[in-house]
């Protein structure tokens, strides 16, 4: 009987740390050249190596369905755009930064379109442990005291608060995904206050108005799932494990939200800039409607400071910088993803498929408040989980399959 090739998961969390890790420079270690001083250089490179040696060994032969290339390429198109739009773009804009960013996206989707067209579940399955056990650390690093703002916000590893928001909510999610796949097995919710308190210790209201978007979205399944599995029961253990951890990080929080968001948001209706970026974005747009200032564009011409570079808003910051064709571009990517979501049988939507979806939503969401372009590569690589069906896993190529034993010499072997 011979075993069906199956992605590792050596490969799958090495991916997964590529795609955490951000981006950032070795110029504190004193290298200041362009494109050699990222470290991601070095990572995707062995990332692209790792790759190649697995799927040559497991014979398989990557973006070999229309499924997977139909829902990959219309986001290869919008990504080639953008690196182009570099040619029209101020001569003082920092050209190599973002095209980097580009790189490395295109890697990461591409690798991961593979994976999932391999064994989708599988490498979802691996990537949301993975997830899961991020979002503990980063509870435990900014809960110990680490890497807090002077504004008391949480975050972690010098990713900033709304980084931060992100990983808790997406092991939020993670929680949720394991607590329904094991059928509502109780211990995997023990996590799910810490992650909550977590998401709002960050103080990044983006965040916050995205977690309750997907919350509204997934509320019928989750109704749903407890009234088949019994759920409402362990889910009544959650205010305990709440008050808890309330008990221990309680008073942080009430400070946090006393200051963030009723002091600064409600009594003093400040947007942390946002309404001047938005206004910046949309008069480069209505300037350059056709095309835009080219990539970078926005940060070379408004010039608002170093800590305002991008507009914090996804489709505002495309129409900026790659004008109404940036647009209809990635206004094509986004429908190609729901066509082929849309597009499976509702057999094959599986679990792993909806809880990619709900994550690619709430990137999505978080895209209209906060990020910039490589911010972005979460929501499309959840997406592209999403859209790529579940196929079962694809017995190895002929090449690779074990040599049987000639007719000759068994006959031989049986006198």
């Amino acid at each position: 009987m011979i075993a069906y090739a199956r992605p590792s998961p050596v490969v799958v969390v090495s991916v997964f740390v590529a795609t955490l890790s951000g981006h950032f420079t070795l110029e504190r270690a004193g290298l200041a050249i362009p494109v050699l001083n990222d470290v991601r250089v070095l990572l995707f490179s062995a990332v692209l190596m790792a790759f190649a040696l697995e799927v040559n060994h497991a014979g398989i032969h990557p973006l070999h369905s229309a499924p997977a290339r139909r829902a990959l390429q219309p986001l290869l198109v919008l990504f080639t755009y953008q690196m182009l739009s570099a040619a029209w773009a101020p001569g003082n804009a920092v050209i190599h930064d973002v095209l980097g960013d580009f790189v490395a996206m295109t890697i990461l989707v591409v690798v991961y379109t593979a994976l999932a067209e391999w064994d989708r579940d599988r490498v979802f399955r691996l990537t949301m442990g993975c997830w899961y056990a991020a979002a503990w650390l980063y509870f435990l690093y900014a809960a110990s005291g680490h890497g807090h703002t002077q504004a008391g916000r949480w975050s972690a590893f010098s990713g900033g608060p709304n980084v931060f928001v992100r990983v808790e909510v997406l092991g939020l999610i993670a929680t949720a995904y394991f607590y329904f796949r094991s059928r509502g097995r109780s211990l995997w919710l023990i996590s799910a206050p810490a992650f909550l308190v977590g998401s709002i210790a960050s103080g990044s209201r983006g965040g916050l108005v995205s977690l309750g978007v997907i919350s509204t979205i997934a509320m019928r399944s989750l109704v749903r799932f407890a009234r088949q599995y019994g759920g409402f029961k362990p889910l009544a253990a959650l205010p305990v494990l709440g008050g808890v951890v309330w008990f221990l990080f309680g008073d942080q929080i009430m400070f946090l939200i006393n200051n963030r968001f009723i002091a600064t948001t409600l009594q003093k209706h400040q947007s942390a800039g946002r309404d001047v970026l938005y206004e910046k974005g949309l008069g480069l747009f209505l300037e350059e409607p056709i095309v835009g200032v080219g990539v970078h564009g926005f940060y070379a011409i408004t010039d608002l400071g170093p800590g305002e570079k991008y507009v914090h808003n996804l489709p505002l910051a495309v129409a900026a910088e790659g004008g109404a064709v940036g647009l209809i571009l990635l206004a094509v990517a986004f429908w190609a993803l729901r066509h082929e979501y849309a597009a499976t049988p509702k057999p094959q939507r599986t679990l792993s498929g909806r809880a990619a979806g709900y994550c690619g939503i709430f990137i999505l969401s978080a895209s209209f408040f906060s990020g910039d372009y490589y911010d972005g590569r979460l929501m499309w690589i959840f997406l592209l989980l999403a859209a790529v069906p579940a196929d079962p896993p694809r017995p190895p190529s002929p090449a690779h399959r074990p040599a049987r034993p000639r007719a000759g010499r068994s006959m031989s072997a049986r006198r």
